[in-house]
C-alpha cells in the first residue's frame, strides 16, 4: 500500500490529480492495475489516502515549526527560519501535497481536516504573535498571524518550482520580508 502511495505522490506531482490514472500509478508502483484495486477502489480513494497521510505529516511539521521550547524569546529573525525553514522542507519534500492538499476534490472529512491544519498553524502563529507583542489586541493579532501566512504561502508556489540555488535565494527574500514586516509590529511602531 505503501509502495502505491509512494508513486502515486510521484504521478500527481508530475502530470498533476486531473491527468493521473490508476494505470500511470499502478505502472509507476511497478504492479497491475488489478493489484492496485485490491487497496483503492479508485484514482479518488488513492488520493484521499495520499492526503491523509500529507496531513499527519503536515501537523508534526506545524508541531516543529510552532512548538519549539524557547521559541518565542528567540531573536525575531531565527524564530522566523524556525517556523519556515520546516514547513518548506516538508513541502520540497513532498511536492505532491500541494496539490492534494488544496484540491477541491477532497472528501469533506479531509477537507474538514486540512481545513483544521489551517487553523491551528494561524492559531499557533497568533500566539507567537502575542508573545513577542503583547500589546496588540485579539483582532490585531490575527490579522498580523493571518498576513504572515499568507505571505508564506503567497510564495511558497515560487520557492518550490525555484531551482536548489534560486530556491535559497527565495527563501532568504521570504524571511527578509517577513523580518520587516514583523520588526515594527514587535517594537511597537
Amino acid at each position: 500500500m505503501d509502495q502505491a502511495l509512494d508513486a502515486a505522490a510521484e504521478v500527481f506531482a508530475e502530470v498533476g490529480y486531473e491527468k493521473a490514472t490508476t494505470n500511470l500509478i499502478a505502472a509507476r508502483a511497478g504492479m497491475s492495475p488489478g493489484s492496485l484495486y485490491q487497496f483503492f477502489r479508485n484514482k479518488e480513494a488513492i488520493a484521499e489516502a495520499l492526503a491523509g497521510r500529507y496531513a499527519t505529516e503536515q501537523a508534526a511539521s506545524h508541531d516543529a515549526a510552532f512548538l519549539r521550547p524557547g521559541a518565542a524569546s528567540l531573536p525575531l529573525g531565527n524564530l522566523i527560519g524556525q517556523v519556515i525553514d520546516p514547513m518548506i522542507a516538508f513541502h520540497v519534500a513532498n511536492p505532491a501535497a500541494g496539490i492534494l492538499l488544496q484540491s477541491a476534490d477532497l472528501s469533506p472529512a479531509l477537507a474538514a481536516r486540512t481545513g483544521q491544519l489551517h487553523e491551528a498553524a494561524l492559531r499557533r502563529a497568533e500566539g507567537l504573535v502575542a508573545a513577542r507583542a503583547p500589546g496588540l489586541s485579539p483582532d490585531e493579532r490575527a490579522r498580523v498571524a493571518s498576513v504572515t501566512f499568507q505571505v508564506f504561502k503567497g510564495m511558497l508556489p515560487a520557492i518550490l518550482a525555484a531551482g536548489p540555488d534560486e530556491r535559497d535565494a527565495l527563501v532568504r527574500e521570504l524571511k527578509t520580508v517577513l523580518l520587516r514586516y514583523l520588526e515594527p509590529i514587535e517594537h511597537g511602531h
